[in-house]
Order: C-alpha cells, then sequence, then structure tokens
C-alpha cells in the first residue's frame, strides 16, 4: 500500500479510524512515514478547530498547512482538491511525454501508441477527480495536432479527425482526450449506481 486517507464525520469518528489503522500496523508491523503525513478537521468546507492530542501515534501526525498542499494519489490536496494548479501541472506533464514519445526514432504506429499509453493516461488518470471542462480538453485537442505536426507526424492540411479514426478504419488510432474523458466519467457514473451510494 503506497497511500492511505481516512475521512470521519467528526473528530471521535476519525480517531477510532486512526486506532483501527494502528491496531491492523502493529499486527503486521507495517511502518508509516507519518513525518510525510497530516490531518486537517473540516466543518461544512471550512477549517474548524485543531483535533485534540491523543495517542502517541495520532500526535506524530502534523497538522496540515493550510498555505501548503499535501498529495493523494498524485492529486494536490488541501481543504479541498486544487483544480487549476492540478490542470497546469497535469497539461505540462502531458506535453512533454507527447513531445519525448514524438522525438524517438519509433515507426509512426508505434508512436502513436507509444502516446496512448503513456502520455494520455497521465491527463486520464484525473478525470473524475479534477474538473476537466470541453473547452479546455479541445486546447489540448488542438496543442496535440500542433506538437504532432511540428514533429512532421501530421501534414499541417490533412484531415485532423483522421488522427482519432481507429487503424482498422484507414485512421491513426490516437485517442481523444475528450471521448477518454467521457468514458471515464461513465465508468465512474456506472460504479456508483451499481454500488447505490452518492457520487462525492
Amino acid at each position: 500500500m503506497d497511500d492511505l486517507k481516512l475521512l470521519g464525520r467528526n473528530e471521535n469518528d476519525l480517531k477510532n479510524e486512526m486506532k483501527i489503522v494502528q491496531t491492523i500496523r502493529k499486527d503486521i508491523s507495517m511502518n508509516f512515514g507519518l513525518e510525510i503525513c497530516a490531518r486537517i478537521c473540516l466543518k461544512r468546507g471550512s477549517l474548524h478547530s485543531k483535533m485534540h492530542k491523543g495517542s502517541r501515534f495520532e500526535n506524530d501526525i502534523k497538522e496540515l498547512d493550510l498555505r501548503k498542499a499535501y498529495k493523494y494519489l498524485g492529486i494536490e490536496e488541501s481543504f479541498d482538491i486544487q483544480h487549476k494548479n492540478d490542470k497546469e501541472k497535469l497539461k505540462k506533464e502531458y506535453l512533454r511525454r507527447l513531445r519525448l514519445v514524438l522525438g524517438t526514432e519509433l515507426s509512426v504506429k508505434n508512436k502513436i501508441q507509444a502516446t496512448g499509453s503513456l502520455a494520455v493516461p497521465v491527463l486520464r488518470y484525473s478525470f473524475g477527480i479534477i474538473n476537466w471542462h470541453q473547452e479546455e480538453l479541445q486546447t489540448l485537442y488542438l496543442k496535440t495536432w500542433k506538437v504532432l505536426t511540428i514533429h512532421g507526424q501530421h501534414h499541417p492540411k490533412a484531415y485532423v479527425d483522421g488522427l482519432y479514426v481507429p487503424r482498422k478504419q484507414e485512421g491513426r488510432g490516437l485517442m481523444q482526450l475528450e471521448a477518454a474523458h467521457a468514458v471515464e466519467i461513465t465508468k465512474l457514473v456506472e460504479y456508483v449506481d451499481r454500488k447505490g451510494g452518492p457520487l462525492i
């Protein structure tokens, strides 16, 4: 296990959860990097009072500095998700990987496949967590097209949508970001519907 997040309806719930984690930790001799752990108490979306002191295990976990954020599963969070900052970082990393792939000596087919397995997942991982707007995905679509053109992988006057047509249908087979976003959101909604719980 790499990341663990505990959520409680109140401070007592959270303390009880931490006791359970501490018990399991002792039973299986699991180590925690408590120096990089943090906790925060919120009430209706606003910072509440700091948590009261508890066990040594609890006391070793510092209060989160609201001027900073912590990273959980690759997404920076504070009292909420830092959507704007995270999106900028994800876009830069996506374009960095795209340029890296296109700068190799792979065949055109393999470059497209590598883009789908190395660059697109950077964004796809965040779909359903980060609030992406269609306009932002459309802008990335245009940037992708420009980067492909600069690297000689797509002619400026060629049919742009042909990039996203499957290879079996004589297209290039590149994964479209808006379509990938729609797929992930649909999967998330279907999962929540099956579980019968609220989407938060």
